[in-house]
């Protein structure tokens, strides 16, 4: 009974090890260089409004599944101000229009995005997914009639590093979007 017991207590350690070997180590600061990198690069599409990301990207591992990134995005520059705290319809028709005319930027934009994401998370298994989340902000007084709340960009690692060298055709392919 004693030499069974000492087997098992020497079987459970071995048991964790080879499964944590064959489970995938993303680390927080390889989770942070990429969040990093979508917050620069949401920042750098309209440099009129410094205020783009709301809430910084956060990302996590989900064993299973893959990576998973979120972000809070106000694609219109707010035009009230202590001096101007009430917006003339004009501004709403414009603000709606800017509205518009980004959301399409960013369902464009976002694609590459991902898969520039998928190619820096290496520990990631090829079958497991990158998914990006966008959440579109606005303010009380914008129209936003025709479009969505909620932005959703994902592939499979590997389609999407594959597809980000094939152009932008083959990467229209793998990344799903959805939206909400």
């Amino acid at each position: 009974m004693k030499n069974i017991l000492k087997y098992l207590l020497l079987a459970v350690p071995l048991c964790a090890a080879a499964i944590a070997a064959t489970t995938p180590r993303i680390s927080g600061n390889l989770l942070k260089i990429v969040e990093t990198s979508l917050d620069d690069r949401i920042k750098s599409l309209w440099p009129d409004n410094p205020f783009s990301v709301i809430r910084l990207t956060r990302g996590l591992y989900l064993d299973g599944y893959g990576a998973v990134f979120t972000v809070d995005v106000s694609p219109v520059l707010s035009t009230t101000s202590m001096m101007h705290p009430t917006v003339t319809k004009d501004e709403v028709v414009k603000a709606h229009k800017v509205r518009l005319e980004r959301v399409a930027q960013l369902r464009t934009v976002m694609r590459s995005v991902v898969a520039d994401a998928a190619s820096s998370l290496e520990p990631v298994p090829a079958d497991e997914q990158v998914t990006l989340v966008v959440y579109l902000t606005y303010h009380d007084w914008e129209d936003i009639s025709g479009t969505p709340g909620q932005i959703t960009f994902r592939g499979k690692k590997k389609a999407l590093i594959d597809a980000k060298r094939a152009g932008a055709a083959a990467l229209a392919q793998a990344v799903t979007v959805t939206e909400n």
